[in-house]
């Protein structure tokens, strides 16, 4: 394909419908086809200020590796603009989308806008390079990008790299059935998507619905969506605040989720309101987070950092990844941090804290999940029942030296003693430390308490905690104190503590080793 370098001369006609395109269908693995409904021209019903404060915090240092690069755009196939803003028009914009290939700027030195009428379709392998300079806007009207192919196709591939994604709408119909509803600012119908060093503020998808998803991005297929070193702050939509998948292997890398909304009602079957930041449901695929920063999202009915379904044995894998200040609707709403069910979850390195909620201020994991947590600290978590931890409904798996401390009502909670706990500590949470008891892996540390309230064999001693801080590494930690009867007591120990530190043979008890 030849190279394009577009100024003002090349117009082309760009329609000014409301959004996105009106046909737009997706279709099920069993053959069925959503409603595809229309996108209205409408404001959104958001008040932007009530998400976010306005101060955007940057992605995390890059503590994970990173699965894909940057794409190379030494050789574009074509340049939108010639040198000033003026010059880097919608309609150009599209034109070039519409070609595929590699897409880049030349707007000028100053940051730039372009704010489209409707959505850009893609439906060639494409990539967008904005440069750290461009931002595309919706105009709180229109859909941003349409990655348009099918459910069973795993091409085009589509990479945004260096943009600014801002005020995305797609629709505020009511309770809406339609999944092609979802992702304001890219609707990945098929194919596979790519982000890396993007910026998404403020987009917004239908704000009711059982299935719509994904405020900033959904995502439906076999394909793979990989998001690395990237920003989603204030957007929101039904399920999935930023971002909604179904059915697709999902990687999110050194990025930072905040203030984003799941704004439905009544969960699934209802109206929505599951998945703060992110919301996904599929069978046969895997979600990836490390790295990853969710801070200050909230969902009206469960998960208010993350809410994944899965169906048998699906990983879920979450390394170094910090949850922070999340929240559901505290008369009714379950899991503050994350929902987790019938999957196989491996989490380490990773704090859950100061999440609230009505049950499982922390995390909830349900439904015959697995639990293998290593070095993690669930920590200041609020809740009437399971404030730390909720396992519900044939939890099995094991707590290896991680520490539930400070949470307010229950720390353990859960009818399931198939969760073994092995060199933790369960401590000064304001009521029972434990609902049921657990198998464990002696020794492990419950305090206050009485012997055998949590674990046969449980030590009740105060473990002399520090408070919930930085203390290296690259999530917060706390540490035991001089003399706490948790250092070198535990045995068959991880080579490294939460802050990737090297532990001792015998280790101390907990997620961080006493310094």
């Amino acid at each position: 394909m030849g190279k394009h370098h577009f100024g003002l001369g090349l117009l082309c006609l760009v329609s000014v419908a409301a959004c996105g395109d009106d046909a737009a269908t997706t279709t099920t693995p069993d053959g069925g086809s959503p409603d595809g409904g229309t996108v209205a021209d409408a404001t959104p019903p958001y008040d932007a200020s009530q998400l976010s404060d306005g101060s955007v915090p940057p992605p995390p240092a890059a503590t994970c590796a990173e699965p894909a690069k940057l794409a190379d755009v030494t050789k574009p196939t074509t340049v939108v603009g010639t040198g000033t803003p003026a010059s880097c028009t919608p309609q150009l914009l599209a034109t070039a989308v519409a070609a595929g290939g590699v897409v880049t700027f030349d707007c000028g030195a100053a940051p730039t806008t372009i704010t489209v009428a409707s959505e850009l379709t893609v439906t060639k392998d494409t990539v967008i390079d904005g440069g750290g300079t461009v931002t595309l806007s919706g105009g709180k009207t229109s859909r941003i990008l349409h990655l348009k192919s099918a459910w069973n196709v795993p091409t085009p591939q589509l990479t945004v790299q260096k943009l600014t994604f801002v005020d995305g709408f797609t629709t505020d119909v009511l309770n809406t059935k339609s999944t092609a509803q979802g992702g304001a600012a890219i609707f990945e119908d098929g194919g596979s998507l790519t982000v890396i060093g993007c910026t998404f503020l403020r987009n917004y998808c239908a704000s009711t619905g059982q299935d719509v998803s994904g405020g900033a991005i959904n995502g439906q297929g076999v394909g793979t969506l990989i998001i690395q070193s990237s920003i989603f702050d204030g957007n929101a939509g039904s399920n999935g605040g930023a971002v909604g998948t179904q059915a697709e292997n999902v990687t999110v890398v050194n990025s930072t989720f905040t203030s984003n909304a799941a704004t439905g009602s009544g969960g699934n079957p209802g109206n929505g309101g599951d998945g703060g930041a992110l919301t996904y449901d599929g069978a046969k695929n895997s979600l990836t987070l490390c790295g990853d920063t969710f801070t200050g999202n909230h969902a009206t009915a469960q998960g208010g950092a993350i809410f994944r379904v899965a169906y048998g044995t699906e990983p879920t894998t979450i390394d170094r990844c910090t949850f922070d200040g999340n929240s559901v609707n505290t008369i009714t709403g379950l899991a503050g941090g994350l929902y987790l069910e019938h999957t196989v979850i491996t989490m380490s390195a990773t704090t859950i804290s100061n999440n609230t909620a009505h049950y499982g201020g922390g995390i909830w994991v349900g439904q015959s999940a697995v639990a293998l947590f290593t070095n993690v600290t669930i920590a200041d978590n609020t809740a009437e029942l399971g404030a730390g931890v909720w396992f519900a409904g044939g939890i099995t798996g094991t707590l290896l030296n991680c520490t539930v401390a400070g949470n307010k009502k229950e720390g353990l909670f859960g009818g399931d003693t198939g969760v073994k706990l092995q060199n933790s500590i369960v401590a000064n949470n304001s009521s029972y430390s434990c609902e049921k008891v657990h198998g464990s892996v002696p020794p492990n540390i419950v305090f206050p308490g009485s012997p055998g309230t949590c674990t046969p064999d449980q030590v009740v001693a105060d473990p002399l905690l520090g408070p919930l801080q930085d203390n290296g590494g690259p999530t917060k930690t706390m540490l035991p104190g001089a003399g706490s009867p948790a250092i070198g007591k535990g045995a068959a120990c991880p080579t490294i503590d939460q802050r990737g530190q090297p532990r001792a043979a015998a280790c101390a008890l907990g997620a961080a080793e006493a310094k």
